[in-house]
């Protein structure tokens, strides 16, 4: 783990390799809702051979002090500032569901900074079920962990030791932190947006996605010029905890198809 303190905030993230190395591309990682930057530690893993990747614990998560926002922007401040603080002036910027929000919007105010963008299980806009904001805002009240229903997360055939192991990594975010992320998710609209991103993109997502579901990746791939899509069959929500040798391969392939001049490739969707 590293750290750098910005507007007097002390922020974590956890590297694989150093960070300052230019190997491959530099790829920062953005966790989600009530998540930390260990979610991103298996695949990071797995791709620290050819690239160096980094995962930032937002403020209010994981070992990043604070109680979070309730607004996408204010995340994005702090992605692109541990970005520069650890020396990094270009980068690809890697956002699961709520951090999939923050890499939107790092792309339409910080393109000159991004080598690529690859969304994750997200879209541009995130509307939460009032279901599952009321139980977390009573979760939030009682200051206790809000329950959870893997139907909402992960497909039926996904097995129960990865959830645990997800609900694991997880469990100890302040539900009042969590309750704000879903804030900030629900309040998060760029549809009108996302036209204007000229920043080399892969959507991919879990075929049986129900908080964000495959149109909402269907909609960045026909509004973001040359956006791949991929769609992973047998997962959910959590597709890069779920199917991820699948997850590795298209980000791996993505990253090291990047080319030197950031023009954008052509459009295609993928099934796997």
């Amino acid at each position: 783990m590293g750290s750098v303190v910005i507007d007097e905030r002390t922020i974590h993230y956890h590297a694989v390799g150093d960070p300052s190395a230019r190997h491959g591309r530099r790829v920062l990682y953005v966790h989600g809702t009530g998540c930390n930057s260990r979610v991103w530690v298996p695949h990071m893993t797995a791709i620290a051979g050819a690239h160096t990747p980094v995962a930032i614990d937002l403020p209010g998560h994981g070992q990043s002090v604070g109680r979070g926002f309730r607004g996408v922007g204010d995340y994005t401040y702090f992605v692109v500032e541990v970005a520069k603080a650890i020396g990094w002036d270009r980068f690809v910027v890697v956002g699961h569901s709520l951090g999939g929000a923050v890499a939107l919007m790092a792309a339409l105010h910080h393109a000159e900074l991004l080598d690529g963008l690859v969304l994750v299980d997200t879209g541009a806009r995130l509307r939460v079920d009032p279901a599952l904001l009321r139980g977390s805002r009573a979760a939030a009240e009682a200051g206790q962990a809000p329950r959870t229903d893997r139907a909402w997360g992960y497909a039926k055939a996904t097995p129960q030791s990865v959830v645990d192991a997800v609900e694991a990594l997880t469990r100890g975010t302040d539900p009042k932190v969590t309750y704000a992320d879903w804030i900030a998710d629900d309040a998060f609209d760029v549809m009108a947006r996302v036209k204007d991103i000229r920043v080399p993109t892969l959507a991919v997502c879990g075929a049986a996605d129900r908080l964000t579901p495959v149109k909402y990746h269907q909609f960045l791939a026909a509004q973001i010029p040359g956006c791949r899509l991929e769609i992973v069959e047998g997962a959910g929500h959590w597709m890069f905890w779920e199917k991820p040798d699948a997850f590795n391969r298209i980000v791996r392939e993505f990253l090291d198809g990047l080319a030197t001049a950031r023009s954008p490739a052509q459009p295609t969707t993928r099934r796997t």
